[in-house]
């Protein structure tokens, strides 16, 4: 809670703000049971969450999440990717960088591939499974780099 009133305040946010906003994140990102503890004491997962509620305190129109769900468990990665979509249907624009690909193409309307540092592609999901007819954003950054590697029998 210290954390969260800490860059509410940094945020320009007044006190009752900072207050209502607190506990509407920690609510819906399931952390409303330690909302009183260390972060320090936090696993990776409730400190990945605790990141998220600090990035979005201030309700940004824009977002930028540099893998977000790396190292969580199952559950955690759900209500993580579910509160960045609704985040996004509000207006929040999300710029996501992550090597999970499925992931990418649960969450994202744009895609832009980048390999070697520079992008190879970039396009709706459904436009560059079109163009390259593959299925999924794993295959087709496979197909794009030519790093399809075939496994032979060990």
């Amino acid at each position: 809670m210290e954390n969260l009133h800490y860059f509410g305040a940094l945020a320009g946010m007044d006190s009752s703000t900072i207050k209502k906003r607190s506990e509407e994140l920690l609510t819906v990102l399931g952390l409303q049971d330690v909302k009183h503890k260390q972060v320090q004491k936090f696993s990776g997962g409730m400190k990945r969450k605790i990141n998220l509620a600090i990035g979005v305190m201030h309700n940004p129109p824009l977002l930028f999440l540099d893998e977000p769900t790396v190292g969580v468990d199952i559950q955690t990665r759900q209500i993580i990717i579910t509160y960045l979509k609704a985040l996004n249907e509000k207006g929040t624009t999300l710029i996501y960088t992550s090597h999970q690909l499925s992931e990418a193409q649960e969450l994202c309307t744009n895609i832009a591939m980048i390999d070697d540092g520079r992008i190879i592609e970039h396009n709706t999901p459904e436009n560059l499974f079109t163009k390259y007819q593959e299925k999924d954003l794993e295959g087709l950054f496979m197909k794009l780099t030519g790093k399809n590697y075939q496994h032979s029998n060990v």
